[in-house]
C-alpha cells in the first residue's frame, strides 16, 4: 500500500525546500548539498528494443514507424481503478503516466532532431492511455479500443496540411509522443492509497508533465531524438498545461510532488539532479488562471453588457439558424453574481502589475483597448492570408463550439467588422462583436469554472431567460473545474471566495461535501481553514506567479487562441502574454488571436510548425 502523502506533510516539505532555495534543492552550492541519483533511476532506464513497427502512408510514401507503447515515466505510478472516464481500462498499472513515442524507422538512430512532446490534459481532465474493454494489442486501433495513440498503424499522414501535425513532426524527423497525466477524474481503487481514490488532484497534472520530461532527459542518450530540443504543443486544459509546465521550469516548488511519485533525478533527500524545462511551448486556448478566471470571465461579458444583451436577443427571438428555427444561447442565470465576479475584476487586473507597449499599466479601464486590437489584427491577418469571411451587413454561418456551447448553427449578421481588400479595418464595434461570440456558442454558467454547488449554473434551474414564445432557458451546467481541486479525499472542493461562500449545501447533482462551503462548514471563505492548500493548488496551475521568478522558465512562446473562443476571457492568454513578454529570460512571445475560430487547436499547422523550424535553427 502506497503511503499517505497528506497536505500538511505536503505543505512543510515546500516550505523547507523554499527556505533552502531553488539552486540547493537542484543541487548546487556546496558540498553537503550534493545530488545522489534519483531514487527510481534505474528502474526508469529506456528499454530501445521495446517497440512495434507499424506502417503508416507518409505523404503518399509507405513508411515504417516504431512505437514504443505505454513507456511508464515515473517510479510509483498511480493505480486507476478499473474504471476510469474512458471506460473500462486496460492499463490499470500505470494508465495516467505514461508516453506512446513514435519516431520513423529512418530517424529512430538520430539524437539531434526535436522531440514533439504532445499534452493531452482536455478540459483539465485526466488523459487515459492505453487499451479499453480488453484490446488484444494487435486488433486496428478505434476510439472503442484504444486511447492515446495520435499515429496508428495503416494511418495516413501529410505535412501540407493545417491540421495535421503528425504529418509534420514526422516528416521532419522529429520524434512524436503522446503524453497522458492524471487530472480531475482519475481515481484509484479503495484502499490503495491511504490519502483517497482522487488521485488527480491539482497540480498533479504538472507534476506528471514535469516527470515525464524528466523522464526524456535521464534517458536522452538512449532515446531517439534529443531532450534538448523538447516543444511542448498543448490545448484548452493541455494548453494550460504545457504553459504551466513552461513557466515553472526546475521550480523547487514542485520537488515534494515529484519525489512523491518517484520522478527521475530525485533523490533520497528530495533534491534533484535533473532539468525539467523544455526548449519551447505552443499553446492553444490556455485555460489559465483558474482561481481569478471567474472574474475575468464575468467582466469580459459583462463590461459592455453581453450576457444582458444576448437575453434581449433570445426574447426577441434572433438568436435563430439558417432555416429560422431558435436557437438557445441566452445565458444570464445570476445577473447579481456576475456584477459581483465582474466588480473584482478591476483590482485583481491591476494587482498583476502588467505592462502596454508604452509602458504604461495595462489595468481593466484599457483592457478592452487592448483586446479590439488584438482582434482586429487577427481580422487583417486573415484577409492578408488570402481568405475570405462574412462580409460587413452581410449574413454567415457560425457552429456552436467549446464546453457547454449549445447546438446547432447561428446565422447571423456581420454588423461588428469591416475589412478592406488590403486587410485595413475600416469599422468595428466591441458590443457586437462581442455580441456575436455570446450568440455563435453559449456563455458559461455563473461561475463559469467554480460551479460545482452553486444552484444558479444548475441544468435544471429555471433562469430569467425566455425564448420568444415565453419558454424558460435553464441553467448551462457544465461542472466546471471544481473537482480539479481539495484533497484526494474529497470528491470536489470550491476554490474560490464566491463559489465557497454561495455553495449550497448538496444538490440533485452533487451530494452533500460536508467539507466545503460556508453552508456545510459554517466558516465563510476568509475563515476556511483549507484555504491556504487551495491557494497554493491554484497557484501551482497557474502561470503568473512564476513568470519573471523561474530561473528555468521555457524561453520560445507561441500562444493562439481563437477569436470567437468563449471558453474563457480573452484576458487570460492576453495577460499571459504581457507577463511572458515583460520577462528578461523570455526571448520571443508570438502571441495572437486566430479570425473566426473557435475553441480548438491545430487548426494553423504549417505557420506553427514553420515557427518550430525557426525557433530550432535559431539554436538558443
Amino acid at each position: 500500500m502506497h503511503k499517505k502523502f497528506k497536505h500538511r506533510a505536503l505543505a512543510a516539505a515546500i516550505a523547507a525546500i523554499s527556505a533552502t532555495g531553488l539552486l540547493t534543492a537542484c543541487g548546487g552550492g556546496d558540498g553537503a548539498n550534493t545530488v545522489n541519483p534519483g531514487v527510481y533511476d534505474s528502474q526508469l532506464a529506456f528499454d530501445k528494443t521495446k517497440y512495434t513497427t507499424i506502417t503508416v502512408t507518409l505523404d503518399g510514401v509507405s513508411t515504417p514507424v516504431r512505437w514504443y507503447r505505454e513507456v511508464c515515466y515515473v517510479g510509483k505510478p498511480m493505480r486507476l481503478a478499473p474504471t476510469q472516464s474512458a471506460g473500462a481500462v486496460d492499463n490499470q498499472a500505470c494508465g495516467y503516466q505514461n508516453m506512446n513515442i513514435f519516431v520513423r524507422e529512418v530517424d529512430a538512430a538520430k539524437q539531434d532532431n526535436a522531440i514533439l512532446l504532445n499534452v493531452n490534459n482536455s478540459g483539465w481532465l485526466a488523459s487515459y492511455q492505453g487499451g479499453k474493454g480488453g484490446w488484444d494489442g494487435t486488433s486496428p486501433i478505434t476510439s472503442a479500443n484504444y486511447t492515446g495513440a495520435d499515429i496508428v498503424n495503416g494511418g495516413s499522414y501529410v505535412s501540407n496540411s493545417d491540421t495535421d501535425k503528425r504529418g509534420a513532426a514526422l516528416s521532419r524527423g522529429f520524434v512524436y509522443i503522446n503524453m497522458a497525466s492524471r487530472s480531475r477524474g482519475a481515481t484509484a481503487p479503495a484502499g490503495v492509497f491511504d490519502d483517497g481514490i482522487y488521485q488527480g488532484k491539482a497540480p498533479a497534472a504538472i507534476v506528471d508533465a514535469k516527470a515525464a520530461v524528466r523522464y526524456l532527459r535521464l534517458n536522452d542518450s538512449l532515446m531517439p531524438g534529443t531532450a534538448s530540443r523538447i516543444v511542448v504543443n498543448g490545448t484548452s486544459g493541455g494548453g494550460a498545461q504545457s504553459t504551466q509546465l513552461g513557466a515553472t521550469g526546475d521550480s523547487a516548488d514542485y520537488l515534494p510532488y515529484l519525489k512523491a511519485v518517484g520522478a527521475a533525478g530525485i533523490d533520497t533527500n528530495g533534491k534533484s539532479g535533473i532539468s525539467d524545462s523544455v526548449y519551447a511551448i505552443v499553446a492553444y486556448c490556455p485555460i489559465q488562471d483558474m482561481g481569478s478566471a471567474d472574474l475575468a470571465y464575468e467582466w469580459m461579458f459583462n463590461v459592455v453588457g453581453t450576457r444582458a444583451a444576448v437575453s434581449a436577443d433570445q426574447k426577441a427571438g434572433l438568436i435563430v439558424d439558417a432555416s429560422g428555427n431558435e436557437l438557445v444561447r441566452a445565458s444570464n442565470p445570476d445577473p447579481a453574481g456576475s456584477s459581483a465576479l465582474m466588480n473584482k475584476f478591476t483590482a485583481y487586473q491591476a494587482s498583476l502589475g502588467l505592462k502596454n507597449d508604452d509602458g504604461t499599466a495595462l489595468t481593466s479601464s484599457n483592457m478592452l483597448a487592448a483586446l479590439e486590437l488584438e482582434i482586429k489584427k487577427a481580422a487583417s491577418a486573415y484577409v492578408k492570408s488570402g481568405k475570405a469571411f462574412v462580409a460587413y451587413n452581410s449574413f454567415g454561418s457560425a457552429a456552436a463550439n467549446g464546453v457547454a456551447g449549445g447546438s446547432g448553427t447561428l446565422y447571423y449578421k456581420n454588423d461588428f467588422i469591416n475589412v478592406d481588400a488590403s486587410g485595413t479595418v475600416t469599422n468595428f464595434d466591441m458590443a457586437n462583436y462581442l455580441k456575436f461570440v455570446a450568440k455563435q456558442a453559449r456563455l458559461k454558467a455563473v461561475p463559469s469554472f467554480d460551479q460545482v454547488g452553486q444552484t444558479a449554473a444548475l441544468a435544471a434551474t429555471a433562469t430569467a431567460d425566455t425564448t420568444k414564445a415565453g419558454a424558460v432557458v435553464n441553467g448551462n451546467y457544465s461542472g466546471g473545474e471544481s473537482n480539479l481541486f481539495g484533497t484526494a479525499a474529497q470528491v470536489y472542493s470550491n476554490f474560490t471566495e464566491f463559489a465557497w461562500n454561495n455553495n449550497n449545501g448538496g444538490d440533485a447533482i452533487n451530494a452533500k461535501q460536508s467539507d466545503v462551503g460556508l453552508k456545510n462548514t459554517g466558516y465563510t471563505w476568509a475563515n476556511n481553514p483549507q484555504q491556504a492548500y487551495l491557494l497554493n493548488q491554484y497557484k501551482m496551475i497557474n502561470a503568473l506567479p512564476y513568470i519573471g521568478k523561474t530561473d528555468g522558465i521555457t524561453t520560445h512562446w507561441r500562444v493562439r487562441v481563437g477569436a470567437r473562443d468563449r471558453d474563457t476571457s480573452f484576458t487570460v492568454a492576453y495577460n499571459l502574454s504581457r507577463a511572458l513578454k515583460a520577462d528578461a529570460k523570455v526571448k520571443d512571445v508570438d502571441y495572437a488571436l486566430f479570425w473566426d475560430q473557435g475553441h480548438a487547436g491545430n487548426y494553423d499547422v504549417l505557420d506553427a510548425f514553420k515557427w518550430i523550424d525557426q525557433k530550432l535553427a535559431a539554436g538558443n
